[in-house]
């Protein structure tokens, strides 16, 4: 089994770089030293002028007003908010930062991948458009398909994902011996099992010297479903509203389902624990499931039910 880094990582959780640093402090230093020498000399000129002594020895500003210090407080608040500007223009170029109509415009461009739209008519009031987090990761497997390149399994996710996005959630591709490539698909709807009208439309999209490579085979295969209950029991103190605790419990577990929800994942029960622990809860009893609930190469965890219980912590 091969896990594809365009697949399987998440740019817009790396820390961005920083072009310019932002530090008010430092530049308000900076300003003011910057206008006492400029006063000085002006003072050597004409010594009628009053001394300008709201810098210490050290060159920090000391606590005395004065209208070269307000001065000189509104130009650095200006200048930081310049580089903040910088900072912001640079992060809206980065696929991993890009957020709407930015990071339409690099996966376009750049990409040649357009933003889905998963239900309703495209820019009608009912169009429900794939989330920037979804559009992100299908263009970053863009490069997989490069003519140039040839078409490597992670091309054939990017196109599967470009066809059939709206009905597809995830889609896994491997290589096997003989030239043969299975495409595992895993569906939108409900638990992930691709009705068969969908595995033939893709299977008749990849048939032919069109679809793929000539020296490869491809069969679309259904993901197996590895279904699992999760069931926790918080354990809260005296006092605090439990059903606050329990709500949340539930959320937070519901998105974690959502998160690991993709083929070749791993819904791990202490993972489950962790996310339901919050607030007063002390601690977290996970009885379902009792063992991590791993996809393999062709399988996704999807969690059937979700029920949090709660006990006094004495």
């Amino acid at each position: 089994m091969t896990d594809y880094t365009a697949d399987t990582l998440d740019l817009s959780r790396i820390g961005a770089p920083t072009l310019t640093a932002i530090d008010f402090e430092a530049t308000l230093r900076a300003r003011l030293l910057d206008f006492k020498t400029r006063w000085d000399a002006a003072r050597a000129a004409n010594p009628s002028l009053p001394v300008f002594d709201v810098i210490d020895a050290a060159g920090d500003p000391v606590t005395q007003f004065d209208a070269g210090v307000v001065l000189a407080q509104e130009f650095a608040f200006g200048e930081i908010n310049v580089l903040q500007a910088i900072n912001e223009h640079a992060n809206a170029l980065r696929l991993g930062t890009a957020v709407g109509a930015d990071l339409d415009h690099l996966a376009i461009t750049y990409k040649a991948t357009q933003r889905l739209v998963l239900s309703g008519a495209a820019g009608g009031a009912d169009a429900v458009a794939e989330s920037d987090d979804e559009y992100r990761a299908r263009a970053q497997l863009s490069d997989e398909a490069r003519p140039l390149f040839g078409l490597t399994p992670g091309g054939y996710q990017w196109r599967v994902r470009k066809l059939y996005g709206d009905r597809v959630k995830h889609v896994r591709a491997l290589r096997r011996t003989g030239g043969r490539i299975d495409l595992i698909v895993l569906a939108r709807e409900g638990d992930g099992t691709a009705p068969e009208t969908l595995i033939g439309d893709l299977q008749g999209a990849f048939d032919g010297e069109a679809g793929s490579q000539s020296t490869d085979i491809v069969t679309v295969w259904p993901a197996r479903i590895v279904a699992t209950a999760a069931r926790v029991k918080l354990w809260v103190p005296r006092g605090p509203d439990p059903a606050v605790a329990v709500a949340a419990a539930a959320t937070a577990i519901a998105a974690l389902a959502a998160e690991r929800h993709k083929i070749g994942e791993t819904l791990h029960a202490q993972a489950v624990g962790a996310v339901a622990k919050s607030g007063a809860v002390r601690k977290v009893d996970v009885l379902e499931p009792a063992a991590d609930v791993a996809g393999g190469e062709d399988g996704a965890p999807f969690v059937s039910s979700i029920t949090v219980s709660w006990g006094i912590d004495a």
